[in-house]
This record gives structure tokens, sequence and C-alpha cells, in this order.
């Protein structure tokens, strides 16, 4: 009898240490620093360009890296750019923080003039790094009231440039939606949210400019790939990405009524024949370059007597769009000085242009007068020619 009781304590002791092994190998491994997260960011010398909505733009700099078994923190500042002419009395300063853990990437920023969340800190992306990986967190506003979140990795595509995940956040509560497109090595390329008000969606976003991103070259360093982030490595145009067009895929699949004009310019985008295939008809050129009259003629109207006629002129959630929407017109009004329209390049049903105009500005009783170099992007839909987006030249 007492051989048993011995034989039995002596098996409980054995199951005790190996369990209590287990459970201290579990204990050390827990919270590790997240690997597949960490390669979702730059280094340290990085930095983005952004640009969005009417004239929107900042850039930020990866200032330094802290990390240990555990965690990591990335120290990024920079700059919203200022387009008020100096009227503004915004802070145009950016400071983020990205904390990544075992399981999560948070962003935690102090920037009052950032086109960016509504929420100072909240989870961007979390591991496990799956199409529908979901996720909810209490989170407070920017008046410190608690908001819950749902968040859901909705795309996971892969191409030359690397893994590319979108993610969607949601506040059910009150309708607001943001939602990212975060690229390995990269880091966040493009954000959009749209907030409901009077009934009505309106989107603002921006997305990486790939002419002014990249590591910054130091002196010893000079090689060409330190410099600039390849162009063609942040969207569907060469030197811009409109933060829009990238983003509406994931937030328009909860807003279904705001794509069906957009989707047929997206559609013919991709139907175009190029300037060795075929010569564009003379008319066709001047047809473009009565969208951009008609375009221009309207914005004046918009502007002094908000004429939402506007917006007969502009493919819907575009650029153009969006800048209209984003646009302050209190106690501003306009007129054009002069407009000078080059020969526009029209490939299939997509064409673009330069435009020089002045515009006298009158607010609050003083007088100024712009002058702007554009290059217009405009598409045809339903047979007729509409802008899509316009960039400094």
């Amino acid at each position: 009898m007492i051989k048993k009781i011995v034989v039995w304590l002596m098996i409980l002791l054995t199951f005790v240490a190996v369990t209590g092994c287990k459970k201290n190998d579990e204990v050390a491994n827990d919270g590790l620093l997240n690997q597949d997260l960490m390669n979702l960011m730059p280094d340290e010398g990085f930095q983005w360009a952004y640009i969005g909505g009417a004239e929107y733009y900042h850039e930020m700099v990866l200032n330094n890296i802290t990390k240990d078994d555990h965690q990591a923190i990335f120290k990024i500042t920079g700059e919203v750019e200022d387009v008020s002419g100096g009227e503004s009395n915004k802070n145009y300063k950016i400071e983020v923080y990205y904390e990544i853990t075992n399981d999560s990437i948070i962003q935690r920023k102090t920037a009052e003039a950032m086109l960016d969340s509504e929420y100072d800190e909240m989870t961007i992306i979390k591991a496990p790094l799956e199409k529908g990986n979901t996720w909810t967190e209490e989170i407070k506003d920017s008046n410190g009231e608690k908001q819950t979140i749902t968040a859901i990795i909705t795309e996971v595509t892969e191409d030359e440039r690397g893994t590319l995940y979108q993610v969607l956040y949601q506040n059910k509560k009150n309708d607001y939606i943001e939602s990212r497109k975060i690229m390995e090595n990269l880091g966040v390329i493009a954000f959009s949210k749209k907030v409901k008000i009077d009934g009505e969606y309106y989107q603002y976003g921006y997305a990486l400019y790939g002419k002014n991103s990249g590591y910054i070259a130091s002196s010893q360093d000079t090689s060409e790939d330190s410099v600039e982030v390849d162009e063609t490595s942040t969207g569907d145009n060469d030197n811009v990405t409109d933060a829009t067009d990238d983003t509406d895929d994931t937030i328009d699949d909860t807003t279904s009524d705001s794509t069906d004009q957009n989707s047929d310019a997206d559609n013919s985008s991709n139907d175009t024949t190029t300037a060795d295939d075929e010569t564009p008809a003379v008319d066709e050129k001047e047809a473009v370059r009565t969208a951009i009259r008609n375009f221009n003629n309207a914005w004046i109207d918009y502007v002094n007597d908000n004429n939402k006629d506007f917006f007969n002129y502009v493919v819907k959630n575009s650029t153009a769009y969006n800048n209209a929407i984003n646009f302050s017109r209190d106690g501003l009004t306009e007129e054009f000085l002069k407009m000078d329209i080059g020969t526009p390049t029209v490939n299939g049903k997509v064409a673009t242009v330069s435009v020089y105009e002045e515009i006298q500005k009158t607010k609050n009783g003083e007088v100024t007068v712009a002058k702007y170099n554009w290059l217009y992007e405009l598409s045809k839909v339903n047979d007729q020619w509409l802008v899509r987006g316009y960039t400094k030249k």
C-alpha cells in the first residue's frame, strides 16, 4: 500500500513539474514584440509627405525608435502646411508616437491641424494580420467621453512593393467611420474619414506623396535608394495618390449610395489609349477646354453664391469634389482675372491639361490676387468631361 502511495506521489510531482515548466515557458514567450507588426514600419530617418483635398499637405519624420523585447516606440514629428497665409491661429506642429506591442500598433498624436482621426489614441492595426481580423476597444474622444470603436482588416493584398492592409474603423453609435491603408515598410500610406453632417456623409483624407517621401539623405549617404520612395509605390498616380480613391473601397461598403458615379470614373480610367494608338480628335480637346471653363465659372458661383450646380462638373467623391466640400467660403468672394488653358492631352476617357489662372480674392475687405499653375485631370463619364482633380505644377 505504501509503495502505491509513493508511486502516485512521484507521478503527481512529475506532472506538476512538467506543467509548471510549460506555464513558465508560456509566460516567458508571452508579450514578446511582434515582428510582423515591426515590419510594417520604416526605419529611423524616414520622411512621410501626405497630400489631400483643399490643398492639404503635411510632412513627418521618424526621429528615433526605442525598443526592448516587449515594446517599440516610434517618435515622429512634423508639420502641416499653413495654407491660410498666416491668418489661422492653429498650431501646425505634429507629434505622433506609434507603440508596437505583442499584438498591436497604437497611435498617439498631438496635432491640432492634422487631418487625421477624431481620436488621439487608438489601435490602428492588430495581429493576427489576416483579412477578417476584428477587434473592439474603448477610447476617448476630444471631449474626454468614452467611445466604442469596432475595427476590421478588410483586405490583405500583395504586390512587388510588399503586403498592403486595409483597415476600417467604425463608431456605430454616431456613424463615424475612418479607414487606413498600411503598407509593409512604409506604414500608413492613406487615411480617410467620413463624418455625417445634417444627414449627409462628407469625406476627408490624405495619401502618401511619393516625390517627397523616403529616407532623408545624410552627408555621408547620397545613394539613390536612401533619398526617395519609388514614385509609383503609393498608388495609382505616379506623383500623387488620391486619398479618397485610396480608401473609398473600404468606407463605401457601409455607405452604398456614394460610389455610383465614382465607379464609372474609376472604370473609365482603365479604358485608355496611348498617343501611339490613336490621335484624339480636335473637337475632343475642345470639349476638355469647355469642361475647364464650365468648371471654373461654376466654381466662382459656388464660392460667391453657394450655387451647388458646381458639383455637376466634377467626379463625385474625387479630389475636386472633396476640395469644394472642404473649402471655407466664409466672407470670401472671388473673380477670375485670367484663365489660359493649354493644349489638352487626351487618352481614351482620361485627359490632362495645364491651366494658368489669376483670381482676385476679397475677404473681409482685403483684396489679393492669387496666381496658379494647375495640372487638371479629367475623366469622361457618360459622354461628359468632368474634373477629377488638380495639382500645382
